[in-house]
């Protein structure tokens, strides 16, 4: 088998190695399996996806072992409870699983060595820490930007839209319709979103200013706070920097250079009462707003950098998207869904960016 490896977007058995990865885009080495042989604990099988889930949800809704969906060759799903090094072990374990099956139609718990599968979905076992997601929208109001204001307000979340000036005056109807949604927290974005020239813009830092306070201007009119608080809550254009009592963070992407050119600016902008932020995590699209991860790869990412503590905060990663990624060609609706569907079944919990302090 192979050493420890696993990939978070998907798996593929292979007999000769038990275990091996399929590759999408990066490799995480995880602590899954420490022998080469082992044993799981099938507890439902059934020829629906759906039945596989909720067999998970209902059954194994509090988890202290890793639960692997997986699909044999015959098309049948079968949900898996945990990785163990002995049958022994395995056998105790199914013992405390008895009870809670009974009203489960698909169960059949039973326990397998070593078995042939394909790997279609990974839940890791739950963890005791919090675990919160800022799902923050950059670039709107758009065409994109009503899908995610359906989605989220039917998902029942809240969430931070960071608009551009510029682009509320231009849709001025979809930036009215945002308002009437309490889930949202509008947030500013720049008025000209540097028109694309972000090296120039930063180095000006009264330009800077001027250009916030101008989208801020247009906010200021219909702003409504979610909570109580004396701040102005910013993300600049092309810029992952934070700017927050207890946290300052410069664009690492940035080279040094041009850092030390923007620090005035982003200083400045702090002093003049916005608190800058960026985010932990963005989802790529390509030049044509396609997104270019599927959901459940951003989910296996926010858990790995939430697992390792890669954030900026603990236990609490900010989600960089964009409004257009969500339009209709790119199925954005369902993508939305999918993504905090999936968030919602791993425990996650969601706030607005003003909590995230």
């Amino acid at each position: 088998m192979l050493d420890n490896k696993i990939i978070i977007f998907g798996f593929i058995v292979n007999k000769q190695f038990k275990i091996s990865y399929l590759i999408f885009f990066v490799i995480f080495t995880v602590n899954l399996f420490s022998n080469d042989s082992f044993y799981t604990i099938s507890v439902c099988s059934t020829s629906s996806y759906k039945d596989a889930i909720l067999c998970k949800d209902k059954v194994l809704n509090e988890h202290k072992f890793d639960i692997l969906i997986t699909k044999s060759k015959d098309t049948k799903y079968r949900t898996n409870y945990g990785f163990f090094n002995s049958y022994k072990e395995a056998k105790e374990i199914k013992k405390d699983l008895i009870y809670k099956i009974k009203k489960q139609k698909t169960f059949i718990l039973e326990i397998n060595k070593d078995i042939d599968f394909e790997v279609f979905e990974f839940y890791p076992k739950e963890s005791q820490r919090e675990k919160i997601a800022y799902l923050t929208f950059d670039d709107g109001p758009i065409t994109g930007t009503r899908n995610i204001l359906e989605v989220t307000q039917e998902e029942g979340i809240s969430v931070s839209m960071f608009f551009i000036g510029k682009h509320i005056e231009d849709f001025k109807k979809i930036y009215e319709d945002a308002l009437t949604y309490s889930n949202i927290t509008i947030a500013n974005h720049t008025y000209s979103h540097a028109n694309g020239k972000y090296a120039k813009f930063y180095s000006d830092a009264d330009l800077v200013v001027e250009d916030i306070k101008k989208a801020d201007f247009i906010l200021s009119q219909d702003r409504v706070s979610k909570i109580e608080s004396e701040f102005l809550p910013v993300r600049l254009a092309g810029r992952n920097v934070f700017r927050l009592p207890e946290i300052s963070k410069n664009d690492n992407a940035l080279a040094q250079e041009q850092v030390e050119k923007e620090l005035l600016a982003y200083d400045k902008i702090f002093e003049e009462g916005f608190y800058i932020y960026g985010w932990d995590l963005e989802w790529n699209y390509e030049a044509n707003g396609k997104p270019v991860q599927t959901p459940m790869e951003i989910v296996n990412k926010m858990e790995y950098i939430h697992e390792k503590n890669y954030t900026r905060v603990e236990n609490k990663v900010v989600l960089l998207m964009h409004d257009r990624m969500f339009a209709n060609q790119f199925n954005g609706k369902e993508n939305l869904q999918t993504l905090i569907t999936l968030l919602k079944n791993n425990g996650w919990k969601f706030e607005n960016i003003e909590q995230y302090l």
